[in-house]
């Protein structure tokens, strides 16, 4: 009987350490993602469903995002560190931006497939500002530190920043453009490949994207998934 009561202690033991090990392995595989931005992401974006941006009077474009989503926020700072040393993809977008809201949907079904995490930075208060009055450019806001780091880390693949007024004149900002949504893949600290926008035959982030169009996206992500592999 006393050995019988050993084995069965031996068993769950056993059990128990395959368990923690099995848990251990995926939190390692998974870079410790963490479920709440995973719930904050969503909420973030979820929530202006069915909302007017009342600057344009056009309803937010809707997206349905999974509580299983692998979105992982970053900082300023984490984003400078990972475009210099780690290996993944950089989401830099915010909620309200049409194109963003085009992107995610798709963005995130994608990746929890392939089950990749993706790294986000809200640039929507990082970024400069300008603005045309009486045909003279005017800088409203200057962008943080932080966002022209990340610019001088992006250079080669970013373009020069122009405002055009109604005439259709170009002013030059002097400076380049972080736009939303862009996607960065970074592999061990080098940028191996960047996609901005969704696809080039949505000529409006307002508009629903079509079956095909989702699949040319969908296509268009697993490819930089691809390329840091």
């Amino acid at each position: 009987m006393e050995q019988r009561n050993k084995i069965i202690l031996f068993a769950i033991i056993f059990l128990t350490i395959v368990v923690v090990g099995i848990g251990g392995y995926a939190i390692l595989k998974n870079k410790n993602l963490d479920k709440s931005d995973a719930d904050k992401f969503r909420i973030e974006y979820m929530e202006l469903n069915d909302k007017i941006n009342e600057n344009l009077d056009l309803a937010y474009p809707i997206v349905n995002i999974s509580e299983k989503n692998t979105i992982k926020y970053l900082n300023e700072k984490e984003a400078i560190n990972f475009l210099k040393n780690d290996t993944g993809i950089i989401y830099f977008g915010y909620s309200t931006c049409p194109w963003c809201r085009s992107l995610v949907t798709t963005l995130t079904d994608v990746a929890s497939s392939e089950k990749e995490i993706i790294y986000y930075l809200d640039i929507s208060k990082i970024r400069s500002t300008y603005t045309l009055n009486d045909n003279k450019l005017e800088k409203t806001k200057n962008g943080t530190s932080g966002y022209y780091e990340i610019l001088k880390l992006l250079d080669d693949n970013l373009e020069e920043f122009y405002l055009e007024d109604e005439e259709g004149n170009k002013y030059d900002t002097n400076e380049k453009r972080l736009y939303a949504p862009t996607l960065v893949a970074v592999k061990k600290g080098k940028v191996i490949a960047i996609h901005t926008g969704t696809v080039e035959s949505q000529q409006n982030g307002y508009d629903k994207l079509t079956e095909n169009e989702e699949k040319d996206l969908a296509k268009i992500i697993k490819n930089l998934i691809k390329s840091i592999k």
